[in-house]
């Protein structure tokens, strides 16, 4: 794997500095777009209707270029609202305002791109160099954005603008090449890019206490990554049409930190092969002024093999998970405005899955003579949806639209059959744009969350009992906001709520654990941050989430917390950018009191966290291009980050690199 990734790298990083240097790609202006919270999932027509009614946020390509990412969960990191806990599987997974990773949709480019089996997506095998911009919207959420929507996560990949070509090394041995090349004839463009990165392994705080599977000082136990990717994106718009179609390739292998907290119980996993591909079709028709049709369509691919150990030593495999998922998705959203006041839209979305899994127990670390047969399970999503906004007077505005989502489990392997499950949805809302400039909202709505085809029916290497019974979540969220912006700052401020009857859970049986219906959780927060620009050159903001979470039906003696659910997530950060080229940017980031689960299924606190991240660049430009020279430092105080228990975030990491192009 690693000797592929480097020579898939050399040739992307060989490519992208070619071209770099012969001018052979069209330039184009690298401005942000000038809305960067537009539609997550579809670009409708301009105008007061089309506003969002929910929270939105949004990185563009240059704060990403700043973060130097390897892989999208460490963009994401920096929206509001937004944690990434890595769990005990090593999947870095995304938690909006309390809502977990299976009721948040992550798209790429309109396609949703979760894996269906899980409803669920580890972000540290996305490459970052597949993203152009990321954006995030939080519930309540209308009903075009598909079943199990409570919020969402949405990648785009980068615009036409010019080459850019990066190379870097940092801590953990890490090597990463990433190049981009657009080409641009007229109304059509194509861009097509790849990066490569491999690493060694994840650093370690010093303040880490981990007495068990910990062998080596300095990195974390069994967390090297080789992660390739290869992308394309062919887009063209004439007369009213703009049609796309995407596609990337993801080639990846990592090892996953066993929990360091337990003597026993710790996963000692590794996932030799993880291949992902996804194929999109997009289509934005106008069919008449007043009338717009927006289609989506995608193919996506998913292998993945996991290989589970004995000891931290990884030498001798007791059982082998293979899985491989196959989903076909559609989309469609019809627009239809009635006059200047009213905009009325439809849509429907399908999602149809299949997954395959093959369970293999070693003897003595070998695998039997002859290998079981691969178990089949398909679902199908589908939601169909209507809302209509209406503009009551010239400044106030009100939305109300409502849908019915639906499972159908098709396919149940050798598990009983069970009957399709199903519930409404809705949203209603209003905004209010005041002559002074500030914009008042609220919204509230209703979603479904339905179990897993692998919560019905995975036992993860024969760590989970089944249990069949399991029924929806029903989740009631609302949010109150006011939001400004002017020529050189923007401020927001958000109240939301959330109550969800039905909440799936875990509890323990024996040495194994059960998925069960709890009676449910609520969710209370304030959501507030804005950014300054005072000076040319200068740029300050941040950002900060204050949550309550608590579960409606814990025993007296019992902690009343959920797991994972951080009471404050904050950000704050500066940059400068001088006239000569030179750049930096600093940023702190804190996190609250959060729970986590001990080896006997206790809640015990984790400890706060402040992480201070530095970056310092030089640009140049040669030959009619940009060359910039950049080191970033991570947590550079080495401070302990503990989002889940025995499983650290990263310590102080290093890197240094060299960028090529269009800044």
């Amino acid at each position: 794997m690693r000797r592929r990734t480097e020579r898939v790298a050399a040739g992307v990083l060989a490519f992208a500095v070619v071209l770099a240097a012969s001018g052979a790609a069209a330039d184009a202006s690298s401005d942000a777009p000038a809305d960067p919270t537009s539609d997550i999932v579809v670009q409708g027509q301009a105008g007061r209707l089309t506003t969002p009614f929910e929270t939105r946020h949004a990185l563009d390509a240059r704060a990403i270029d700043a973060i130097a990412a390897s892989s999208v969960d460490e963009i994401v990191r920096r929206l509001p609202s937004l944690a990434v806990p890595v769990n005990s599987r090593g999947e870095a997974i995304a938690v909006l305002r309390g809502a977990a990773e299976r009721q948040v949709a992550v798209f790429y480019d309109g396609a949703a791109i979760n894996v269906p089996w899980d409803n669920r997506l580890d972000l540290s095998l996305l490459p970052a160099a597949l993203v152009g911009s990321a954006r995030v919207a939080v519930a309540p959420l209308a009903p075009l954005y598909g079943v199990n929507a409570l919020g969402a996560v949405s990648f785009s990949p980068r615009e036409p603008t010019g080459v850019v070509a990066r190379g870097l090394i940092g801590s953990g041995r890490l090597r990463e090449v990433q190049g981009i090349v657009p080409l641009v004839s007229g109304d059509t463009s194509l861009v097509v890019g790849g990066g490569a990165s491999a690493r060694r392994g994840e650093t370690l705080s010093h303040a880490a206490a981990l007495p068990y599977a910990q062998t080596a000082e300095g990195l974390r136990t069994n967390t090297d990554r080789d992660l390739a990717s290869v992308f394309a994106r062919l887009a063209t718009e004439r007369a009213g049409r703009t049609l796309s179609l995407t596609a990337f390739h993801v080639d990846a292998g990592k090892g996953i930190a066993p929990e360091g907290d337990r003597a026993s119980g710790a996963r000692f996993w590794r996932y030799p092969t993880v291949r992902h591909t996804l194929v999109s079709a997009n289509a934005g028709l106008a069919l008449t002024p007043d009338t717009s049709l927006m289609l989506v369509g995608w193919h996506q691919r998913f292998d993945q093999v996991i290989d589970s150990y004995t000891t931290a030593s990884y030498d001798r495999r007791d059982a082998q998970e293979a899985n491989r998922d196959r989903t076909w998705g559609a989309r469609a959203l019809l627009s239809q405005a009635a006059g200047e006041a009213v905009r009325l839209t439809v849509s429907g979305n399908v999602l149809d899955s299949v997954h395959d899994q093959r369970d293999i127990a070693f003897t003595g670390g070998a695998a039997p003579a002859i290998l079981p047969g691969y178990l089949r399970y398909r679902q199908r999503n589908w939601a169909l949806g209507g809302d209509a906004a209406v503009m009551l007077t010239p400044r106030l505005t009100a939305e109300a639209g409502g849908g019915y989502d639906r499972v159908d489990y098709l396919v149940t392997g050798d598990k009983p059959a069970i009957p399709a499950v199903g519930g409404w949805t809705g949203r209603a809302a209003l905004a209010w744009e005041m002559p002074s400039g500030w914009r008042l909202r609220a919204a509230l709505g209703r979603k479904i969350r339905a179990a897993t085809m692998r919560e019905l029916f995975g036992q993860a290497l024969n760590r989970f009992l089944l249990n069949p019974d399991l029924q929806p979540e029903r989740i009631v969220s609302a949010e109150m906001a006011a939001e400004w912006r002017g020529r050189d700052a923007e401020v927001f401020v958000v109240a939301f709520g959330q109550d969800l009857d039905g909440t799936i859970d875990q509890r323990n049986v024996g040495r194994q654990r059960q998925r069960i219906n709890l009676k449910g959780s609520t969710v209370k927060g304030v959501e507030a941050g804005g950014a300054w620009r005072p000076a040319p050159g200068w740029s300050l903001g941040g950002n900060a989430t204050f949550s309550r979470v608590r579960r409606k039906d814990a025993a007296p003696v019992t902690l009343n917390r959920l797991a994972e659910r951080p009471s404050v997530l904050s950000r704050g950060h500066g940059g400068y950018t001088a006239d000569g080229g030179f750049n930096a940017l600093a940023e702190v980031l804190y996190t609250g009191r959060a729970y986590s689960a001990d080896a006997n299924g206790v809640l015990v606190a984790l400890p706060r966290s402040t992480a201070v991240n530095l970056r310092v660049g030089q640009r140049v430009a040669v030959a009619g291009r940009a060359i910039e020279l950049f080191a970033r430092a991570d947590n550079i105080g080495d401070a302990l980050v503990l989002p889940q228990l025995g499983l650290p975030a990263p310590g102080r990491t290093l890197r240094i690199g060299l960028a090529v192009g269009n800044f």
